[in-house]
C-alpha cells in the first residue's frame, strides 16, 4: 500500500494549489508537503528543519524555510505541532474570518487564557 493510500490527498493538494485555493498543513501534515514537493516554492515552517528532512528524504525546499511558529505564505499556512494557536490565527486572518484587535484578543485568550494587561 505504501505512498499509495497517501494519492488522494496528494491530488487534492496539487488541485488546491492550481487552483488558488488555500491549504494549511501543522506539524507532520508539513512533512507531507515536503515529501510531494509542495514546499520547493513557497515560505513555509515545520516541526524542524533537520525533522523535515528526515521525514522527507526528497524536500529541496531548504532555503524557504523559515524557523517560526506559524508562516504565511500566499495561499499557505504552514505550523510547527507546538503551534495551534498561531496556526489558527493565520488561518483565520487569511480567510478574513477575524482582523486586528478582534484577532488579537482571541489569539490571547487562546494562547494564554486571558487576556493580559
Amino acid at each position: 500500500m505504501g505512498e499509495d493510500k497517501h494519492l488522494p490527498v496528494k491530488e487534492l493538494v496539487a488541485h488546491c494549489f492550481a487552483r488558488e485555493i488555500p491549504v494549511a498543513a501543522i506539524c507532520d501534515a508539513t512533512t507531507f508537503l515536503g515529501r510531494h514537493g509542495f514546499l520547493e516554492d513557497r515560505k513555509h515552517t515545520g516541526n524542524t528543519l533537520g525533522l523535515l528532512k528526515q521525514g522527507a528524504p526528497d524536500y529541496r525546499g531548504e532555503a524557504l524555510y523559515v524557523e517560526a511558529q506559524s508562516v504565511r505564505d500566499g495561499n499557505l499556512i504552514t505550523a510547527n505541532g507546538s503551534a495551534p494557536a498561531e496556526f489558527a490565527r493565520d488561518i483565520l486572518a487569511h480567510l478574513g474570518v477575524m482582523e486586528g484587535e478582534k484577532l488579537e484578543g482571541w489569539y490571547k485568550i487562546s494562547k494564554h487564557g486571558f487576556l493580559p494587561n
